[in-house]
């Protein structure tokens, strides 16, 4: 085969997929925040918001939304630019002129290589800053909540009803406070006493707090210590409240994220739980590449079938498998059947696999 016929076909085939890429992501992004706007509707209407807030909420959230909804545009962009060329017999005639599958297949991997490492640059730089935006609108602007915590790579400031609350760590999967230090005030603000626990735990009957110390500081200055019993209420806000102010690892980059689990190991607070969160950041960009290992050979074969749309079916299908596959292994990094790293990238690995044996036996 000719190298200009090789080129140009390349070309041919990367606009072609980019030509159906753009309108199935505009698609996929105008379904999503309409969906999303009638589910939202009622917060906003019940809190009166302003509509230029009502509209950065959402702008805010775009980003987001594209990273999420990549990966499916890009399958379907693939499946039916592939599934009509090969049903206007143009991938027949490619391989009569000596273009096999595979070298069909490397421009479109290119591109969708080079659409999942735009992805990881678009969520190390775009999301985090949007996500954290649109977080501030939801809360302060939207629900009309006072804004009570400061988030810094060091740890969380809030300031609740009994005093000033420095946490390291807030882990809402079990419920949990780490590194609680209190400083409670007077009416003039001035420093009454500082509290420090190791742990707080969220229960039905309240907080449980670990190894919680109070130094008492009286008007001379003197100070004075006393142990707390774990059930004693030093707390009085809920779970929910310090949620509010809790930092998603979406609201982070990976590097962010790593310096704050670096931050916890040098407190001495075991940052294990951020694992699988910080390797899924990594590995979740690559979905769009992933899965086009599978809908490349999975669109070679609409030729046998009787509609585009069966291809199509089943190449989204194999999607959701793909996402059903990443949350149950995603599950069993957090709970620790599996290693974090296995965890994360399970999911891609398998897909993988089998789109290299679509391949194979296509061939």
């Amino acid at each position: 085969m000719h190298p200009s016929l090789r080129s140009t076909t390349s070309r041919y085939l990367v606009r072609e997929c980019i030509a159906f890429l753009i309108p199935v992501l505009l698609t996929f992004l105008i379904l999503y925040l309409i969906v999303d706007f009638f589910d939202r509707l009622g917060l906003l209407l019940r809190t009166h918001a302003n509509p230029l807030a009502a509209a950065r909420y959402f702008l805010f959230k775009i980003p987001l939304i594209i990273t999420q909804i990549m990966p499916p545009a890009v399958l379907t962009a693939m499946l039916v630019s592939l599934g009509i060329l090969s049903r206007r017999n143009e991938i027949v005639a490619w391989r009569a002129s000596g273009i096999s599958l595979t070298q069909t297949a490397v421009p479109l991997l290119a591109l969708a290589a080079a659409i999942s490492v735009g992805t990881l640059v678009w969520n190390e730089t775009v999301v985090p800053y949007c996500m954290r935006e649109y977080q501030y609108i939801n809360n302060i602007e939207i629900r009309k909540r006072p804004q009570r915590g400061i988030l810094s790579e060091r740890g969380i400031w809030y300031h609740g009803a009994a005093g000033f609350y420095s946490i390291d760590q807030i882990d809402p999967r079990r419920g949990v406070l780490l590194g609680v230090t209190i400083y409670r005030t007077g009416d003039q603000f001035q420093l009454r006493s500082i509290i420090e626990a190791a742990s707080a735990q969220w229960t039905e009957a309240g907080w449980q707090t670990s190894s919680a110390v109070e130094h008492l500081i009286a008007p001379d200055g003197q100070l004075a210590a006393r142990a707390l019993a774990k059930d004693q209420a030093i707390i009085p806000e809920t779970l929910n409240d310090f949620l509010e102010v809790h930092r998603e690892p979406d609201e982070l980059s990976y590097f962010d994220l790593r310096r704050r689990m670096r931050e916890l190991q040098r407190k001495g607070i075991d940052p294990s739980t951020y694992l699988v969160d910080l390797h899924m950041k990594l590995a979740v960009p690559f979905t769009a590449l992933v899965l086009s290992c599978v809908a490349i050979p999975l669109a070679g074969r609409v030729q046998r079938h009787s509609s585009v749309a069966a291809t199509v079916g089943a190449g989204l299908a194999l999607g959701f498998a793909y996402w059903v596959l990443l949350a149950l292994s995603n599950a069993l990094g957090q709970s620790g059947v599996l290693p974090a790293v296995v965890s994360a990238w399970a999911a891609n690995l398998i897909f993988v696999l089998v789109g290299s044996g679509l391949f194979l036996t296509f061939e």
